[in-house]
């Protein structure tokens, strides 16, 4: 007579795995892709800052302007004839990247330019523009203004980005 109770059957062992790939899983789609959250927590926080914007410039009768960098953003007042930084410039996450189109062409951000590349005028002009925040070559989300009102936040499909 044989012993059978030295050893695993394929059944027990296939169970097993079917259970850890299922553990696996469900670990990924809780913590999702960080870039991906991190993306759309800064695209709702650009989102309100422009609305600020908006306000303020309306309110206060003063022009105010967003510097962009690739991986960064800053807050402008016009002062007189210059541009002068409201506050140090906000660094985006890690991974997370800017990509500024305006009149249908990608503008290039260059770290150090001293002037905004977004206006919110007295007015209740604004800029027009489309403004994304991307993980080359994925993009996560965007921002559009066609130059009036507020702008719109959209999550994009997740594409490449060029």
């Amino acid at each position: 007579m044989r012993d059978s109770s030295l050893g695993f059957t394929l059944i027990e062992l296939m169970v097993v795995i079917v259970m850890i790939g299922v553990l696996v899983s469900m670990v990924h789609i809780s913590q999702g892709d960080k870039r991906a959250r991190d993306a759309r927590q800064e695209a709702q926080v650009m989102l309100a800052l422009m609305q600020g914007l908006r306000e303020k410039a309306v309110l206060e009768g003063q022009e105010y302007g967003l510097r962009l960098e690739p991986e960064a953003y800053q807050q402008m007042r016009l002062q007189g004839a210059t541009w002068q930084a409201v506050e140090a410039p906000v660094k985006l996450p890690p991974g997370v990247l800017l990509t500024l189109v305006l009149e249908g062409r990608v503008h290039s951000l260059v770290a150090g330019d001293q002037t905004p590349h977004l206006l919110w005028l007295s007015s209740d002009e604004n800029t027009p523009f489309a403004l994304h925040f991307e993980s080359p070559p994925l993009r996560w989300q965007s921002l559009y203004s066609d130059g009036l009102g507020n702008p719109l936040l959209e999550a994009s499909e997740v594409t490449d980005a060029h």
